[in-house]
């Protein structure tokens, strides 16, 4: 994971300065969080186990049912990134079909694709480092959530070599609104032009998943510092509530010991999706 990586002291560091001219694009223009165009190429690397073959397959798909191929190909190219950071803690794509199938809502399967996005873009996490910077101070209700704000952060934001982003005004405007859009998507802003959020609802699937994703990282520290639900925008005051229901999933095994507890996930945690709760 990037540096800035939440400490012992729970502070949550900005990624400015963090990232080179190479880490940096504008997927999240091309696409946000498509999740039928997600699914189907999640689908289709399944099926071709390899990401030459699959994209030649989607490419061709495409063309057989008339739609453009450039927008095609420019989804595509945004999404096969965030897929491939798939083993850092995320479901392996030969499991994630089966992981969004186990979730109750369409919100839920959006808040476990946005950990992707997040895994794998770092304007995305650089954006959100500064939100969550500010939601040790104040209440998500009081973040902003406008193009202004966001196109601030985007503005001040420099590469390791001390340059900005090679982001057009337009670019800018887009992929704020997108941003945006995949805050809706997770929970965080509940109506379609609201620019203020509130503490998302987060499903017992993606629960999980950024709990795994935690402690993928910090190992059994990890409850200190859960990185996946302080990306869903879940404030140190939640931690307690959300880390009791894992007491309630066979995926975890609870553990206490001199007064201290925490969570395990068993062995092949996500295989054990769509079989047992």
């Amino acid at each position: 994971m990037p540096d800035g990586r939440p400490s012992g002291n729970f502070e949550f560091g900005s990624l400015n300065g963090h990232f080179s001219p190479d880490e940096t694009h504008i997927g999240l223009v091309a696409a946000s969080l498509d999740l039928e165009q997600t699914r189907a190429i999640v689908e289709l690397y399944n099926e071709c186990g390899d990401w030459e073959t699959t994209n030649d397959e989607w490419l061709e798909q495409r063309k057989a049912g008339r739609l453009t191929v450039e927008g095609s190909r420019r989804a595509y190219n945004a999404i096969k990134p965030r897929l491939q950071e798939a083993g850092g803690g995320l479901p392996p794509l030969s499991q994630l079909p089966a992981v969004l199938d186990a979730c109750r809502k369409e919100r839920d399967q959006h808040q476990v694709l946005f950990c992707y996005l997040v895994a794998e873009d770092a304007v995305v996490r650089y954006v959100l480092h500064e939100y969550i910077q500010q939601l040790q101070r104040k209440s998500v209700s009081s973040l902003d959530f406008s193009n202004e704000q966001i196109i601030a952060f985007l503005d001040q934001f420099r590469h390791t070599d001390g340059s900005p982003l090679d982001f057009s005004d337009s670019t800018k405007d887009r992929w704020g609104t997108n941003f945006r859009s995949a805050l809706r998507s997770i929970g965080v802003i509940q109506s379609k032009q609201g620019t203020d959020g509130d503490v998302p609802n987060i499903g017992d699937v993606p629960l999980e998943t950024a709990a795994y994703w935690s402690w993928q990282q910090l190992d059994d520290e990890w409850l200190q510092n859960p990185l996946g639900w302080r990306y869903l925008f879940q404030p140190q005051p939640f931690w307690s509530p959300q880390s009791d229901r894992l007491t309630k999933s066979t995926r975890w095994s609870t553990h206490e010991s001199h007064g201290r507890l925490w969570y395990e996930p068993v062995e092949d945690f996500y295989a054990k999706f769509g079989t047992t709760a």
